[in-house]
């Protein structure tokens, strides 16, 4: 049972990491890529639950894939492992994944602070304006 757990495992760790390189439009280490941005998003929605997780199923996949037998021994991979993998596949696909999040409230963010920008912009000019006027009016000026 161990073989095969360990053996389905694999398999949804490599099926991750290709949907995270297609993610991120590279061609390898996707989910190393991937768990690099999480470290650099520090206030990305999820991240303190995700990156734990990412991290184990790194070092079970080296394990497995790099030491004698590892594949056979029963490890600490567990079925409900196989399923949160598969289930973060899924995230990362329907871009719903922390990272993917981060993404768009960062984009949402950038916006919003250019649109601030430009009505404080547009507010500083009509107060000028305003003035300008004003002391015309009072002739100041």
């Amino acid at each position: 049972m161990s073989n095969k757990t360990n053996l389905s495992f694999f398999n949804a760790y490599i099926q991750l990491d290709k949907t995270c390189a297609d993610r991120l439009g590279i061609k390898q280490n996707g989910l190393s890529t991937y768990m690099n941005k999480l470290v650099d998003m520090r206030f990305a929605p999820g991240r303190s639950e995700v990156l734990p997780k990412l991290i184990k199923y790194r070092n079970c996949r080296n394990k497995i894939a790099h030491e004698m037998n590892a594949m056979s021994d029963a490890g600490d991979v567990t079925k409900s492992d196989i399923k949160w993998i598969r289930k973060f596949t899924k995230s990362v696909a329907n871009r719903t994944d922390p990272v993917s999040r981060y993404e768009r409230k960062a984009v949402r963010y950038s916006i919003w602070r250019k649109i601030r920008a430009g009505f404080i912009g547009a507010a500083i000019a009509v107060v000028g304006v305003g003035i300008y006027y004003l002391l015309d009016f009072l002739q100041i000026i």
